[in-house]
């Protein structure tokens, strides 16, 4: 019983830092939708941060936008345009400066959405249609966070499995009984 006790726990810590590696190095550009250019169109999005990533077809990652072009994020119901920003934290109107920033290549704006929800995208530009996409998503950094209830829970799992008592089992050939060390006799030690 003590093998599946250990074996249960090593499996679940492994589960969850095969989770963590797994949701770190995998993409994470389009989690929240891909609009096609310059058409546009609506995405579901997340409250809070979200990355605006650029691609063409048959580019590489942080390839700049051949044209000017511009767009606006604003909630499918109606309302405010969500405010965009680059890097540093300056008011962009455009896609024209992709981001060499570790994990955020080819990012060219981030958004701070108010609610989640959808939201219409509407894109200003001479872009060829079907040649490239806006894709709304996220870094693996904040990916990993994003699933830290379902790590808590694997490593909190895998302590208490290594915490659960499991009785000790009895050698071949020993009989329940007394406790070993004693007598019911009372002169055995003094026998001779």
């Amino acid at each position: 019983m003590r093998w599946l006790k250990r074996t249960l726990s090593i499996l679940l810590l492994l589960a969850a830092v095969g989770l963590a590696l797994a949701t770190a190095f995998s993409g994470h550009k389009g989690d929240y939708g891909t609009v096609q250019l310059p058409q546009g169109g609506v995405v579901q999005l997340p409250k809070g941060k979200v990355i605006v990533y650029y691609s063409q077809v048959g580019g590489s990652e942080g390839d700049q936008v051949s044209v000017p072009l511009t767009f606006q994020v604003t909630p499918a119901g109606g309302g405010a345009p969500v405010p965009v920003t680059t890097d540093n934290g300056t008011q962009v109107a455009g896609a024209d400066q992709p981001s060499e920033t570790i994990g955020e290549l080819g990012a060219v704006a981030k958004l701070n959405v108010p609610t989640a929800g959808s939201y219409m995208v509407a894109v200003d530009g001479d872009v060829p249609p079907g040649t490239s996409s806006l894709e709304f998503g996220t870094n693996a950094g904040e990916a990993v966070l994003h699933r830290w209830r379902l790590l808590a829970g694997l490593l909190l799992a895998s302590i208490v499995a290594a915490l659960i008592p499991v009785p000790r089992s009895r050698r071949r050939g020993e009989e329940p009984g007394p406790a070993s060390g004693w007598s019911s006799d009372s002169r055995a030690p003094y026998a001779g």
